[in-house]
């Protein structure tokens, strides 16, 4: 766990959440709440928590049916219903305002849906998106579910046998390697752990599935009206959500959106930790020096 944080359960509803925080929270100077994408856990931004001002409170949870968090009587794991979810934990945890929420891959998605929900009681700054899952079917559903994990909807047997070929082969290292980032020894082990828990597999599969891009696409320039900034990361060599494809949809739904080259891959949370690092704070305080969210 990084420095600084402690972890946290919650119940809320028919979800148990788990996830770090810090001890300061609601009270801290400022308020960052970090989503993971899919197939991830709050251990994917580790290396960007241990690289921030401390200063900083955060939020780091699990996703519905990610890592340690629990949903109990359903399975519902698209985007917005992972946003109502996780608008009851910001409520349960008294954050009636967040400076910023910056979501990795399919957590980009997460967080943008929460910032479009109406009448939340809910204050955003501003959303950023980090390789931001954005690119509709078919191209997300070839690069990003592919020949390892597309046979597994819908089957049970499947979810656990991909659990066991995680911890006993190499398939997670050939998935990793498959999003063209560089990374670590530690968090490659973490995702194995992850990816042997048959819960983590079938949230991750549930969450695939529900998943309605096309709707999400189709209201992000509501967001265009709203006080809540919105600004992106992407990644030039990143083989899971090409650069080619997503540009053009940011310039069409969000066209007043910031958007900042890097390189790394699809992964630069883990691959190029210090840049998204000072991204994130950097955001934080534009938002804070424009009073949204305070």
């Amino acid at each position: 766990m990084p420095q600084g944080l402690i972890a946290f359960e919650r119940r809320c509803g028919e979800t148990v959440w788990s996830g770090w925080r810090s001890a300061e929270l609601p009270d801290a100077r400022a308020i960052l709440v970090l989503l993971h994408g899919t197939g991830g856990a709050r251990h994917s931004w580790a290396p960007v928590l241990n690289r921030l001002d401390p200063s900083i409170g955060v939020l780091v949870p699990d996703l519905s049916g990610h890592g340690a968090t629990r949903c109990f009587g359903h399975t519902r794991h698209g985007l917005d219903d992972i946003a109502s979810e996780l608008l009851d934990l910001l409520r349960a945890e008294g954050l009636a305002r967040i400076d910023l929420i910056a979501g990795h891959s399919a957590g980009a998605a997460v967080g943008l849906a929460l910032a479009l929900r109406e009448h939340s009681g809910l204050t955003i700054g501003a959303v950023l998106g980090i390789t931001p899952s954005l690119v509709p079917p078919p191209a997300l559903y070839t690069l990003m579910l592919g020949p390892l994990l597309a046979p597994l909807v819908g089957s049970e047997l499947s979810v656990n046998a991909t659990a066991a070929l995680a911890r006993s082969t190499g398939l997670i290292d050939r998935l990793l390697e498959s999003t063209g980032s560089q990374i670590d020894p530690d968090q490659r082990e973490a995702y194995r752990l992850l990816f042997g828990d048959p819960n983590h597999v079938r949230g991750a599969i549930h969450f695939m599935a529900a998943t309605d891009l096309p709707s999400l696409l189709d209201r992000l320039p509501r967001l265009t009206a709203r006080p809540t900034e919105t600004s992106f990361i992407v990644a030039d060599d990143d083989p899971w959500i090409p650069a080619t494809s997503l540009l053009p949809i940011l310039a069409q739904r969000l066209p007043g959106a910031a958007v900042e080259r890097m390189h790394g891959g699809h992964m630069l949370p883990e691959s190029a930790p210090q840049r998204v690092a000072a991204a994130i704070e950097s955001r934080i305080s534009r938002a804070r020096a424009k009073g949204i969210g305070r």
